[in-house]
């Protein structure tokens, strides 16, 4: 079976998706007017539920319901990894059903708690919007919206977004690049890590002035990961004009692809601030995991060798190492 390529019009990876079953009624008719549980993982792949973390580290991280079912535990190889001593290596499941997500405590050491309450073990709860959920000593609340409108709700709690761009700050992308190299390690599954920067930065303030600056960095970020990029990648501003893009689960080729892709619409798309266009173009550096790679500080290194590269070939270019 073949893997699916990188699609950024797709909100996840495809899931395969089985007809919900029916017991046979040959004597009645039944009417159809409520969602299946493919309808639900169908609906959930565009507008994910997701529940972000409001006290606990890292704080204001999310994690989105793409899958019908996820486990958050202690364990890297769970969906949901808290690496913190107080909850179970399998500590709750989160299900996706016909009436919305479940969550169900695994029968762990500190209980699962939603508002307070302490579920049963192995007795699912419906999770209503605004819900707190608690595992060990942190702290989650539960989101219905979809995808647009989850970013937004978890802005407020989002103390890991950059307040420019909004897009992951410097701490938060470090974060999620060491939990994703090591899950990466340990199921033997590719990545790729991307970092690029604005070319003549310092030209464009010195020429149009800071708040045009400023316009170009929130729209660049905004093009990529509105339009550029799944869900499930990491976008962070890593410093001044230079950015990071995470690319779990993604082959270098197709990685290339994707740097190729985003600095084609930057070089063409239309910047405007205040009536004056401004002629914008990125450089950018590609690097995969592989078995070379013993650390994310390492994949780091060779992908500023690879922006470098980018730079000394005259810019507006992807480069490669």
């Amino acid at each position: 079976m073949s893997k699916p390529k990188y699609n950024p019009n797709l909100k996840t990876a495809t899931l395969p998706q089985t007809p919900a079953l029916e017991k046979a009624e040959p004597t009645k008719t039944r009417a159809v007017d409520g969602k299946t549980i493919a309808d639900v993982i169908a609906e959930a792949k565009t507008n994910p539920p997701a529940i972000v973390i409001i006290n606990g580290r890292p704080l204001g991280k999310y994690f989105l319901f793409n899958k019908e079912n996820m486990v958050l535990g202690r364990e890297i190889s769970n969906d949901i990894s808290i690496p913190e001593t107080s909850i179970s290596r399998k500590h709750t499941e989160f299900m996706l059903t016909e009436n919305g997500v479940t969550a169900k405590d695994l029968g762990s050491t500190n209980g699962t708690f939603v508002n307070d309450e302490k579920l049963v073990p192995n007795v699912p709860r419906i999770l209503n919007e605004g819900d707190h959920i608690r595992c060990g000593n942190t702290l989650f609340k539960f989101v219905r919206q979809g995808q647009i409108e989850t970013r937004a709700g978890l802005r407020n709690y989002d103390y890991s977004t950059d307040s420019l761009t909004g897009i992951f700050n410097r701490k938060a992308i470090i974060e999620t690049l060491q939990e994703e190299f090591t899950k990466a390690k340990l199921r033997n599954a590719p990545l790729s890590f991307i970092i690029f920067d604005i070319d003549f930065f310092k030209k464009i303030n010195d020429t149009y002035g800071h708040p045009a600056g400023d316009y170009v960095l929130k729209e660049t970020c905004d093009l990529i990961k509105n339009k550029m990029i799944r869900p499930t990648d990491a976008l962070g501003r890593y410093g001044g004009e230079e950015f990071v893009l995470l690319l779990p689960g993604t082959q270098s080729q197709i990685a290339i692809d994707v740097a190729e892709r985003i600095r084609s619409k930057i070089e063409q798309h239309p910047y405007i601030f205040e009536d004056k266009r401004i002629l914008v173009t990125i450089s950018l550096g590609v690097v995969a995991l592989d078995s070379t790679s013993n650390t994310p500080e390492q994949l780091i290194s060779l992908a500023d060798k690879a922006l470098f590269d980018a730079k000394n070939q005259g810019r507006n270019r992807v480069c490669v190492r």
